[in-house]
């Protein structure tokens, strides 16, 4: 189900406002390497209207599975951010973005706004490049294929042994 917020409405009376909301993990639409449970996600929204259009700070605190990039192994994820974007409806007149304009958004329909798209597009652009379980995870052996978290393994130094250019004076040993 997606959740649309008409901030035209919500706003009218008052300047700003908060609202609690829990929006169902499977909705969100997170790329497969999300592991999607069937759960709720908590956000917290402050509304605030602006002269060129709303400021949401938008406030949340879950967990996600997720495959760590080194060892592939699934673990809990901790997504816990608060980030302010202004959505206004003036298009930039210049080519040159401002830093102010990072962090704007512009709004199609102030009466209809996409919540859910709103609150994947934050759990993205709040990913790391690089997804760990932890900081010093040693990944998998590119040889045997173990993860070196839990075993050892000696391959890279036989790899090493091996493809050295003083290999070929082993045989002279024999």
């Amino acid at each position: 189900m997606i959740i649309y917020l008409n901030l035209k409405e919500e706003l009218k009376r008052e300047p700003f406002k908060e609202l609690s909301l829990k929006i169902p993990m499977k909705d969100l639409d997170l790329p497969e390497n999300y592991y999607v449970e069937d759960k709720d996600v908590e956000v917290k929204l402050h509304l605030l209207k602006d002269k060129d259009g709303y400021v949401i700070t938008i406030s949340l605190n879950t967990t996600i599975n997720m495959s760590c990039d080194r060892c592939l192994t699934v673990f809990p994820k901790e997504f816990k951010f608060t980030e302010s974007v202004l959505l206004t409806k003036k298009l930039p007149k210049d080519q040159e973005l401002s830093e102010e304009d990072l962090y704007s958004e512009y709004l199609e329909d102030e009466e209809k706004f996409n919540l859910n798209e709103f609150v994947r597009e934050e759990i993205i652009v709040n990913t790391p490049m690089k997804v760990l379980c932890k900081e010093d995870c040693k990944g998998l052996c590119p040889y045997c294929g173990i993860n070196k978290n839990e075993e050892t393994c000696d391959c890279e130094v036989k790899m090493r042994r091996k493809e050295s250019p003083f290999s070929k004076l082993q045989k002279l040993l024999k």
